[in-house]
């Protein structure tokens, strides 16, 4: 009997043996982490060849208005360059800005003229930024105080020249007078001869590159080499190289 089991312990080894085969298999399996989130790719918003090209004309635009490229020269200057965009994108506000600084940046230059008592000059700024924005109200008060500081001056005597200077004739610039251009091209002459500088005095940029275009078309093959500044009364100076 001492190698017999008894019915209660038999009983109990099954038991134990039938609650052993019934632990869950995955019980002892590690758990496994959760998938990562797939990231959302958004698309790329697509740019049209217009937005393109507005971009690109306020771009030069703005580049022009910082170089002092305002209205002159043709076809590269910061007031068509605006316009150009306005035209594709009439309510982009950087364009309309850009006029805005072309307008501001012509009532500087006509404070600093009427500051040295240039008023031809002055009012040939104030001019031409009411080609940009003939409404602006700011132009009308400067106008008006420039009046009035014209009004108010001492009597100023007509400027005779200086040395190596050439005064010409505000009247006939612009215009293939045949007075202007011999003028013109005795100062290209004497230029060449002298190997000198021109110093191109305008009221515009325009009639400044007008001068320039004929002196050197009076001495074909032969660089004009010098500046174009704006004032008045109109002239070139002659400065001589140093060696």
């Amino acid at each position: 009997m001492r190698n017999s089991i008894g019915r209660s312990g038999l009983l109990a080894v099954l038991v134990c043996s039938l609650s052993a085969c019934q632990i869950p298999f995955y019980a002892n399996q590690k758990k496994q982490p959760a998938p990562a989130p797939v990231p959302q790719v958004q698309p790329k918003p697509v740019i049209t060849k217009e937005q393109q090209a507005v971009k690109l004309l306020i771009l030069n635009g703005e580049y022009t208005l910082a170089h002092d490229q305002l209205l002159t020269p043709h076809n590269d200057n910061a007031y068509d360059y605006f316009r150009a965009a306005l035209k594709l994108d009439p309510n982009n506000t950087r364009a309309k800005g850009g006029l805005q600084g072309i307008v501001m940046r012509y009532v500087d230059l006509a404070r600093q003229a009427a500051a040295r008592g240039n008023y031809s000059q002055a009012t040939t700024m104030l001019n031409n930024a009411r080609i940009v924005d003939p409404t602006n109200l700011l132009i009308k008060e400067v106008a008006t105080g420039l009046a009035e500081q014209i009004k108010s001056a001492p009597p100023v005597e007509p400027y005779r020249g200086g040395a190596n200077e050439f005064l010409l004739d505000a009247s006939l610039l612009g215009k293939d007078d045949p007075q202007i251009i011999a003028k013109l091209t005795g100062i290209a002459q004497k230029l060449k001869a002298t190997k000198s500088l021109a110093i191109i005095i305008a009221r515009t940029d325009v009639e400044g590159r007008w001068i320039y275009q004929k002196m050197r078309d009076a001495v074909p093959g032969y660089r004009v080499r010098g500046d174009i500044k704006l004032g008045s009364p109109p002239r070139v100076q002659l400065v001589p190289v140093a060696q």
